[in-house]
């Protein structure tokens, strides 16, 4: 396959989507300071746990066995790529007493999802007092950070490897290795996160990429956003965008491998972004270049 590198960034808009561990009764989000501020992020595990878990909702996917007898949890022996879509997609570690440890790489990664605007030390005040006047007891009063923004994440899917396992000899028909692909692309369109009685909309606003010869996540990192007052309105960064699009693969742009959707109505200057899909829109044509690259459909 000459393209097998399947990238796609998103930004979405939500609050609060990542705690650490916190001290007393704050509850504190994971953050890291960046340009002299304090931004959020939610991890790489936070994403694979709640796409595992829309996985299973929307198409029934089976999770893998574990087992904890070799003094750490992992995936029992005979979990293997074939019947599980989770080792298969997610990768895993298989150690057995006396022997190499047996190892496959994830072959759908996520970065963080990184937040685009600042955090500025928003806490909430709360307690159960329902329950302690239900009681005639004194309230427990708790306090949680919060911060709503809009956040960029990057997901890549390794197509050569899909459906491999070298380890096993298992090497899966094309169609089922394109009917994985694009039950993970369907999971990212409603996307979701459960998170502190909450439910946080993960649906993506923007979002940007495609099937390359080159495996690499062309535009991780290289989202930026202003809030213009005037308007009202979230911009992107057009000029970073298209910098990255004209990036040269051999005889080929990186634009000429990449489609942008975008949610109308949201985006101060969507009108700039010549050819953007609708984000279902856009999910059906990366799906379509996914059953092109697997050969099920002609080019």
């Amino acid at each position: 396959m000459k393209k097998s590198g399947l990238t796609v960034t998103i930004v979405f808009e939500a609050m609060s989507l990542n705690y650490g561990e916190g001290i007393g009764n704050i509850s504190e989000l994971k953050k890291l300071s960046r340009e002299g501020y304090i931004i959020t992020y939610m991890s790489r595990q936070a994403l694979r746990y709640d796409m595992l878990r829309i996985l299973k909702d929307m198409f029934g996917i089976k999770e893998a066995p574990l087992t904890k007898a070799q003094g750490v949890i992992q995936f029992k022996e005979e979990a293997n790529i074939k019947d599980y879509e989770e080792v298969d997609l997610f990768g895993y570690m298989k150690t057995t007493k006396g022997k190499t440890a047996l190892t496959r790489s994830a072959v759908v990664r996520f970065s963080p999802a990184i937040s685009l605007e600042p955090f500025f030390n928003d806490l909430e005040f709360g307690t159960n007092k329902n329950f302690a006047d239900r009681v005639e007891s004194d309230p427990n009063p708790f306090q949680f950070e919060q911060h709503y923004s809009l956040y960029s994440y990057t997901v890549t899917i390794d197509l050569n490897r899909l459906g491999v396992d070298e380890n096993e000899n298992i090497i899966l028909d094309n169609n089922v290795r394109a009917e994985r692909a694009c039950k993970v692309l369907d999971a990212l369109k409603v996307m979701n996160r459960e998170i502190k009685g909450r439910i946080e909309n993960l649906n993506p606003l923007f979002l940007i990429g495609g099937i390359y010869p080159v495996k690499n996540p062309f535009f991780l990192n290289r989202i930026k956003v202003i809030y213009n007052t005037t308007y009202k309105k979230f911009f992107i960064n057009k000029e970073l965008i298209d910098n990255v699009l004209d990036l040269q693969i051999n005889n080929n742009h990186v634009r000429d491998f990449s489609f942008i959707g975008i949610l109308k109505g949201y985006w101060g200057n969507e009108d700039s972004f010549e050819n953007a899909l609708n984000i279902n829109e856009f999910f059906e044509r990366l799906k379509k270049e996914v059953l092109k690259t697997y050969e099920i459909i002609e080019s």
